[in-house]
């Protein structure tokens, strides 16, 4: 561990800029780690989330002792806090990545339900429609279940027939069964 830390301090020490840039890029890593990690944690993927955790952990107090070490250096704070920002989205886009959650989206249109849902199952999409009963009367309510990575599309096709479609998603814990973009049916 200490090769390690003489070998980063020297390389850290001969440069401010790579210093910086070391700084700004290790925290995106450790960050953007944690964030996957917490999605890990949440799909029950102990082993990988306390692997990831342990290399997490290690960068930081890596880059944070040297952060605190040079205290009065403000490129260094400043790469620091960056890469803090940088590495949230990095994990989120990550995380969006590499997930399979599946969730259910609830379209309401109330004009132009009918082209939405031909379009969807046009695009392979399994549609289901159900009268619901609103303010003003009578609406179609649909509702396409798959994949969280196929929200944008749902969204985007729906919207463009309708500006104003009311548009939601939730996610599943569970399925079983039945018909979802992409997989092939189980039943």
């Amino acid at each position: 561990m200490e090769i390690i830390m003489d070998t980063l301090n020297r390389v850290m020490d001969s440069n401010i800029y790579i210093g910086a840039a070391i700084i700004f890029f290790s925290r995106v890593t450790d960050v953007a780690m944690g964030t996957f990690r917490v999605q890990l944690i949440v799909r029950r993927k102990k082993l990988i989330a306390g692997v990831l955790g342990f290399f997490e952990v290690l960068i930081f107090i890596l880059i944070v002792s040297k952060v605190i070490k040079d205290i009065g250096n403000w490129l260094n704070i400043v790469a620091y806090c960056g890469g803090f920002a940088t590495g949230n989205v990095v994990g989120i886009y990550i995380s969006e990545r590499f997930s399979k959650e599946t969730i259910s989206v609830g379209i309401i249109s109330k004009s132009k339900w009918q082209e939405i849902e031909n379009r969807l199952r046009d695009e392979g999409f399994g549609v289901t429609r159900n009268v619901g009963y609103g303010k003003d009367g009578e609406i179609q309510m649909l509702r396409v279940i798959c994949e969280r990575n196929y929200f944008p599309k749902v969204r985007d096709l729906s919207l463009d027939y309708d500006r104003k479609a009311f548009i939601t998603s939730y996610l599943i814990a569970g399925k079983y069964g039945g018909r979802m973009y992409g997989v092939k049916s189980k039943l």
